[in-house]
């Protein structure tokens, strides 16, 4: 017996995916990210400062930036 196989919708693509995320432990959240801090982040990535934002203005935009940075590197 061959089964149809019903073609998924962005919804339901999105759905099945929060289902998984959240059986793997995770939480979906939103987070704000202060751009010039990010951008600060990312500098120092570049220059190559170790990941130390807790003397910025936001310490996650600026911990965001220096990860986005690195995984480029």
């Amino acid at each position: 017996m061959e089964l149809e196989k019903k073609a998924l919708t962005t919804a339901d693509r999105q759905k099945l995916y929060k289902e998984r995320q959240r059986e793997a432990g995770y939480r979906q959240t939103t987070v704000w990210i202060h751009t010039n801090t990010e951008e600060e982040g990312k500098q120092a990535a570049r220059d190559g400062k170790p990941l130390k934002p807790m003397e910025s203005k936001d310490p996650l935009s600026w911990a965001a930036g220096w990860i986005s940075e690195k995984g480029k590197q």
